[in-house]
């Protein structure tokens, strides 16, 4: 159920510009209560997912346990969560490269896009800022809080072919989801996303962080004011994003494998090799 609120609220059909407003126009209290909605569900849903990411992060009080494959699972697992309690919503995309790949795909207009991308950095500040909330003197023992960095071991280039890989590779995983031929596989939306998290962060992680996500390094930066790299937790997951989605939407969308037949409806070809 979940897999197909989602399909059907991101699903837009013969977007021809991308200056369309997404309901944004004529607005009335309906409307402006569901776009509040979305918004605060986007907000709240990314703010869930850095919180238990980040709260794992936290290495200054009894009983923590940051290890690498702790941490993934724990983003992964609270991605996962949002996505089971925001599905019927927003989505959720939790994430503006995902709003990028919308974009590309034609499921999304600018404005849309800076929207849910607003709300997006709004909740993952609040998650971290939760965290450090409530952990005594976590900012002092830890100044750089649950902030992205590249491995010191590695160049800058192969940090950022690392984070484009890795959002190149979520933007797919996302068109696939978006994809009217995965349309009847129930509600696994959730359990996709976080086997592709764990999937890419798990041995690339270490290589750059394993952001594969603006708001998710931002946030943080916002809190703790480390700056350092933000342009490549800004550039590589955008730019790897639209990659992404444009190879999908070039080769592999499903409207390439249907023709019309005689009665105008269009069906699934059978002669691709």
């Amino acid at each position: 159920m979940i897999h197909r609120r989602f399909f059907f609220i991101l699903q837009t059909k013969g977007y021809s510009s991308l200056l369309k407003d997404d309901g944004f126009s004529n607005l009335n209290l309906v409307k402006v209560r569901r776009l509040v909605g979305i918004g605060l569900a986007e907000m709240l849903g990314t703010a869930a997912f850095m919180a238990m990411g980040c709260g794992n992060v936290v290495s200054n009080i009894a009983g923590s346990e940051n290890t690498h494959i702790n941490t993934v699972l724990s983003f992964a697992l609270g991605i996962s969560t949002s996505i089971i309690i925001f599905g019927p919503i927003s989505g959720p995309l939790l994430n503006p490269c995902l709003n990028m790949t919308c974009l590309a795909m034609g499921h999304m207009s600018l404005i849309k896009f800076a929207y849910f991308t607003f709300f997006q950095v709004a909740g993952a500040y609040l998650g971290v800022a939760f965290i450090a909330s409530v952990t005594p003197d976590l900012l002092d023992s830890s100044p750089g809080f649950c902030t992205t960095h590249p491995n010191k071991d590695i160049t800058g280039a192969a940090a950022f072919a690392v984070e484009f890989f890795m959002s190149a590779i979520l933007s797919l995983g996302l068109c696939h989801v978006l994809d009217k031929r995965a349309a009847n596989q129930g509600g696994l939306v959730f359990a996709k996303f976080a086997i592709l998290v764990v999937a890419l962060v798990i041995p690339l992680g270490k290589y750059d962080g394993g952001s594969v996500n603006p708001a998710r390094s931002l946030g943080p930066a916002l809190l703790t004011g480390d700056w350092n790299d933000q342009w490549l937790y800004w550039t590589a997951p955008f730019v790897g994003a639209a990659v992404g989605a444009v190879l999908y939407r070039s080769f592999f969308d499903a409207s390439i494998y249907e023709e019309p037949e005689t009665d105008g409806k269009t069906r699934d070809r059978n002669d691709v090799i």
